[in-house]
């Protein structure tokens, strides 16, 4: 692939040698040949660029930052505890939607009234049932006909992508190429991960739904960097602002994750999803795919660029990706069909 799809203007150009920061990540040993076997052939692919050497998600090396960013910065850690901190809501269209999605039996032509009264969910819920996620022989131009399509699972994924996207722009254009960025990238991870689950035994409307929401605590930093701008005029940098959305967007998703009531596993997904996981870990397996689909996103600029080694990584080779073809096969077609999906939305 000649191009890297993700847009993110902060991604510099794959480097020609090894990093020579001081992180402490897993990196491959360059005598070390491999043994897989689902590369077509030895030319440069984008899951393994040249100079390729992180087989672990690599953090941001820690920064410098300047006094505006370090004041930001000292107010996200202030409010950690949640004292004095102003959580996005749900909407109410998604929170009935999703409250009626809870119960065992729930009546999905009521839920399609309930999507109808707002018509940024309803279009949503149309487009995406005509997506090539979901689409089938004839396109569908009724809401009911939509939510059925979709199902509930679905459906209760989309009510969370409007929330998120409502929580995102909510302060206007403040920061709108950030809100966008932030957008963009919790659509592609729900996406990478979607497809990587297809490998496993594990739902895929659920990784869908775990992929969009495990960064949703970015949406503070966000908020919090619009706040200060409009009281200081101070408009935080893209470097800036990726290196405290890492330090600082798990516990805040904590936070919203507990405000909208998600589930427990999702919860723990969103809090701790930065270390590798224990093979006793009853979530060692989605821990393993958001892993891989990070390290995706990075190599596809949706985040800042990392030259990781897709194959050669550990998550591939614990969730036993690495030798079968097919997961070679998803590689090759995962920019194509992710930039088809995106559209969509």
């Amino acid at each position: 692939m000649d191009m890297l799809i993700g847009g993110n203007s902060n991604a510099p150009d794959p480097p020609k040698q090894k990093s020579s920061s001081s992180t402490a990540v897993a990196v491959l040993d360059p005598e070390q040949e491999s043994t897989q076997a689902v590369s077509a052939s030895d030319d440069e692919v984008w899951w393994k660029p040249e100079g390729a050497c992180f087989t672990e998600r690599a953090p941001l090396p820690e920064m410098n930052l300047t006094t505006e960013a370090r004041a930001l910065e000292n107010m996200l850690i202030s409010q950690f505890d949640g004292h004095d901190l102003s959580l996005p809501p749900l909407p109410r269209v998604p929170e009935a939607v999703l409250r009626k999605l809870r119960k065992r039996n729930c009546n999905l032509p009521e839920i399609a009234h309930d999507i109808s009264e707002d018509q940024v969910s309803a279009a949503s819920v149309l487009r995406m049932s005509n997506s090539p996620l979901y689409r089938g022989m004839n396109k569908i131009t009724s809401l009911e006909m939509a939510v059925v399509r979709l199902g509930s699972n679905a459906i209760k994924t989309l009510m969370l992508h409007q929330a998120m996207r409502s929580a995102t722009f909510e302060q206007g254009g403040a920061n709108a190429k950030l809100a966008e960025m932030l957008s963009l990238r919790a659509l592609a991870a729900a996406y990478v991960m979607r497809e990587l689950a297809e490998l496993t035994d594990l739902d895929v409307e659920e990784a869908f739904m775990i992929g969009l929401l495990h960064d949703i605590g970015n949406v503070m930093v966000l908020r919090t960097a619009n706040g200060l701008k409009k009281l200081s005029r101070f408009e935080i940098d893209m470097e800036s602002f990726e290196y405290l959305c890492q330090e600082t967007h798990q516990e805040f998703g904590e936070l919203i994750a507990n405000s909208w009531g998600l589930p427990d596993h999702i919860r723990d997904l969103v809090s701790s999803h930065h270390d590798y996981p224990e093979p006793n870990d009853p979530l060692f397996k989605e821990r393993l795919l958001i892993e891989l689909t990070d390290m995706i996103c990075s190599l596809l600029t949706f985040t800042p660029y990392q030259p990781y080694n897709i194959l050669e990584s550990r998550a591939a080779k614990d969730l036993g990706f690495s030798e079968r073809p097919e997961f070679g096969a998803l590689l090759e077609r995962l920019p194509n069909d992710l930039e088809d999906v995106l559209e969509f939305f």
